[in-house]
């Protein structure tokens, strides 16, 4: 009896495993070769057009990635940047040294700096006894060359001493009359040892825009050479353009009412409406559903335009709403829609960032698009490597690079499964029952022998 039940079991356990059997690449319609970059263990890469075309889920969940064994590998969704990286420029900065007026000046002091450029600094600095003007010489930024923010400076100095650190003051002005201070003191540093040097070169600031920057030295010490300043800019990432595509215009006999097909899976925000004519105004709504039973949803309601002049055209900027993977798309215009019956739906997504660990060998294959695989679960982007820190974890990341797409399991992939009963459900079910039957067996022999007793 005992042998019959470690059957059962092992019939149990491997039916089992049989219908949860892992995907293949087989399981989905087609696929794309991810090239991995080497040394780093995640790889992030844009999801292309081509899957949201392709996939039968909104949330991805038929998109799965393999490493060159053919096993499934762990991978998560990334939400797509809105806005570019800031960017960080270097300007050099026109510099000027204050020297003291002359002792018969009645205690004032009158500085006036032209460069070859046509700038002029003028400074009237009493020489108050104390004061940092009446004992050393000052040096004055201007960083009026561009209204980009600037978060720090450095300093290509020496000290006519031969002191290998020095402790400076930075303040800012907008008038060269009121100052306030923005950085009380902070070391400059540079040591030469043989061929080596250590340099603190790089004063930070708060982050703003400035005008005129003040530079004096703090600890007492002789009036810095300043031969180099450099400002570190940081500018505002532009705006990322959305992807583009053109609904598909549905045939449909409704005179007073546009239909169209988006043919893709995508994460919709953005709609353009493309009016046939120049000079046009239509006032519209525009609505969605994901299938033909399903009610409308209102998106958007306004005007839009296309004009044109001698000089430029201009278009009505795009509508931007909240996120839908809707399918179906009714546009409605409110007066003469006869008008516009060649009015085109122009709609915009931002695509997801795929990201995944690079287990196993390469290349990778992304494949999409399955009506059989099994769902694969979701995930955050944070969700591999938690454990280690937000900026260590950036740190290991690379761009993956797309290939060309190719065809896994084509349109049978796409099918909807058969409605028989699978062989695998029958296999179960048959030895779970069988199971069941041994197991009653065992309990009536049991209490045959009970009763005997």
């Amino acid at each position: 009896m005992t042998r019959i039940m470690l059957t059962v079991v092992c019939l149990v356990a491997a039916a089992s495993d049989a219908f949860c059997a892992p995907p293949t690449l087989d399981d989905y319609a087609q696929g794309i070769e991810i090239a991995a970059p080497a040394g780093l263990p995640l790889v992030e890469t844009t999801v292309p057009d081509a899957v949201y075309q392709t996939v039968t889920r909104a949330d991805l969940g038929d998109l799965r990635v393999f490493n060159a064994e053919g096993t499934p590998v762990p991978h998560a969704f990334c939400a797509a940047p809105a806005v570019a990286e800031q960017i960080i420029t270097q300007q050099s900065l026109p510099v000027f040294e204050l020297h003291d007026a002359a002792e018969a000046s009645n205690g004032s002091a009158h500085v006036a700096v032209e460069t070859a450029a046509g700038t002029q600094v003028n400074v009237f600095e009493p020489n108050r006894p104390g004061s940092p003007a009446a004992n050393r010489r000052i040096h004055i930024i201007d960083a009026r060359g561009s209204d980009v923010p600037v978060r720090a400076i450095q300093f290509d100095w020496q000290s006519p001493d031969g002191a290998s650190q020095a402790q400076v003051s930075i303040e800012a002005s907008k008038d060269l009359d009121r100052w306030y201070v923005l950085v009380p003191a902070s070391t400059l540093l540079l040591v030469t040892h043989g061929a080596q040097q250590l340099k603190r070169e790089r004063i930070e600031l708060p982050l703003q825009s400035y005008t005129y920057l003040r530079v004096q030295r703090a600890d007492g010490g002789p009036p810095l050479v300043i031969n180099q300043v450099i400002a570190e800019r940081v500018g505002a990432g532009e705006e990322i353009e959305p992807a583009w595509f053109m609904a598909t215009m549905l045939t449909v006999d409704d005179p007073k009412l546009l239909f169209f097909d988006t043919g893709r899976r995508a994460p919709v925000s953005y709609a353009r409406l493309r009016l046939p004519q120049d000079n046009s105004s239509v006032r519209a709504a525009l609505h969605s559903r994901d299938d033909g039973k399903a009610p409308w949803t209102e998106r958007w309601s306004g005007e839009a335009y296309r004009i044109v002049t001698d000089t430029q055209r201009r278009e009505s900027p795009p509508a931007h709403f909240g996120v839908t993977s809707d399918r179906y798309w009714r546009l409605q215009i409110a007066k003469d829609p006869q008008l516009h019956r060649g009015t085109q739906l122009e709609l915009g997504y931002r695509p997801a960032r795929l990201r995944f660990l690079a287990q196993g060998s390469g290349p990778f294959t992304l494949a999409y698009g399955s009506r059989r695989a099994e769902i694969a679960p979701e995930s955050l982007c944070d969700a591999l490597l938690a454990d280690v820190g937000s900026a260590e974890r950036s740190k290991l990341v690379g761009e993956g690079v797309m290939q060309a797409a190719i065809v896994l399991g084509g349109d049978d992939a796409l099918r909807a499964p058969p409605r028989q009963t699978p062989v695998r459900l029958v296999v179960l079910w048959s030895v779970l029952i069988l199971g069941v039957g041994v197991l009653v067996a065992m309990a009536l022999v049991l209490l045959k022998r009970v009763r005997q007793g």
